[in-house]
Order: structure tokens, then C-alpha cells, then sequence
């Protein structure tokens, strides 16, 4: 029996270490990204999760001058299975949403996936 994709928006490679904060912890978790959509993102993570809770994700990109740029997204925890992670952005980066404008350089790099992968 085939599973059918629930995913709505494709998904794209984006290979960069992310802080995963949860409450509870006292520290930043370490996780590194397998693939990212405006609906949400995969993380390669050791630490068990608990289901459903509520995470920010901080991202870092290079901005203007070499300056390093933090942007940061809310996002739940959907699924967990071993060391991978699927996560939903609460509420998603669609093009010209307010969470696609307090993360513009995430959401410049998805706006040129979709331009060049479609």
C-alpha cells in the first residue's frame, strides 16, 4: 500500500546548522537541517523531543559587510523518529506573510528554491 505525501509546498536542501530552543532547557540545542518548505522543516537533532511542543528555531545567514544576521521562527513539533525530526512553522513563511518579513533572508532563500527548482 503506498503512503500518500501529506506535504503541501515542496521541500528544498538547505545545508546549515540551526539553535533549536525548548522550553525546559536550559540550553540552545544543536540541530542541523535535511530539508526546509514555508510549511516547515526537517532537523537532524539527538534530543528526544516531547510530541507536539513548541520550539524556536534560530537560523543564521551572512548579511550585508560579512555581519552575521539571526532570524528566528516558532515552530511545532509534528513527528520524531530516531534522530530526525519533522517540524511545522507556526504560522508558516508564505511569500509576503508577516513571518516571511521578520525572516527575510529565510524567506529570499526559499523565494529563489521555488524561482529555480520550481
Amino acid at each position: 500500500m503506498a503512503v500518500s505525501e501529506r506535504r503541501v509546498l515542496p521541500r528544498y536542501y538547505f545545508v546549515t546548522l540551526v539553535d533549536v530552543s525548548v522550553p525546559g532547557f536550559s540550553d540552545s540545542l544543536w540541530g542541523a537541517v535535511a530539508n526546509i518548505s514555508r510549511t516547515g522543516i526537517a532537523l537532524y537533532i539527538r534530543q528526544q523531543l516531547k510530541p507536539g511542543s513548541a520550539v524556536t528555531i534560530r537560523f543564521r545567514f551572512q548579511g550585508e559587510g560579512g555581519r552575521e544576521v539571526s532570524e528566528t521562527i516558532t515552530a511545532k513539533l509534528v513527528w520524531q523518529r530516531g534522530e530526525t525530526a519533522g517540524l511545522e512553522f507556526e504560522p508558516p513563511m508564505l511569500a509576503n506573510s508577516p513571518a516571511s518579513k521578520k525572516a527575510p533572508h529565510l524567506a529570499d532563500y526559499l523565494s529563489k528554491k521555488e524561482a529555480t527548482e520550481g
